[in-house]
């Protein structure tokens, strides 16, 4: 059977929009989690709540006393000599649609400046959008076995794949 060219011409319209819409999710997504890295280094612990997964935000108590602990946590750190300097991040993996979510993960990189040197720690986030990829929000996977994360994340595709734990690298510099 011979495609009509209009058929043919309909089919590549469709895969081009599919491909624009999917990079403009994924650019979304990494200028989310770069807007909620940045919040974070300058204390601002309400903009963080915002683009973290809401179960982890009601889960702490609201916004409000999520922002209250990390204060706190980040100011024990500060008083041992650790500051939170930099937090950037690697390309997203390939978007995934889970029911009526999108979902990927994104490796992140935190370097921490200690008295004597700096650690450098990676780990991977989820990334969930719920309005096609217009907002996102994350939920960092450290310390959570797949187990754990289907509680919080009950809709997690099978497909999302999780790296190991990746001890941190420490720099004497």
């Amino acid at each position: 059977m011979r495609l009509s060219f209009l058929t043919f011409l309909f089919c590549i319209a469709f895969v081009l929009i599919t491909f624009a819409q999917s990079k403009d999710a994924t650019q979304n997504m990494k200028a989310q989690a770069g807007k909620m890295a940045s919040a974070f280094l300058k204390d601002d612990y309400k903009t963080f709540a915002r683009y973290t997964y809401p179960l982890i935000v009601k889960a702490m108590g609201g916004a409000d006393k999520m922002a209250d602990v990390l204060s706190k946590g980040r100011a024990g750190m500060k008083a041992q000599g650790a500051i939170i300097s930099n937090i950037t991040f690697d390309e997203p993996s390939k978007i995934i649609k889970a029911g009526k979510e999108l979902q990927a993960t994104i490796p992140q990189h935190t370097e921490i400046k200690l008295t004597q040197g700096r650690l450098l720690n990676t780990s991977t986030l989820i990334a969930i959008s719920e309005d096609n990829g217009a907002n996102w929000t994350f939920i960092d996977t450290s310390n959570k076995d797949r187990q754990t994360l289907n509680k919080v994340l009950p809709n997690l595709s099978p497909s999302i794949v999780i790296p190991p734990a990746q001890p941190p690298v420490k720099y004497d510099d």
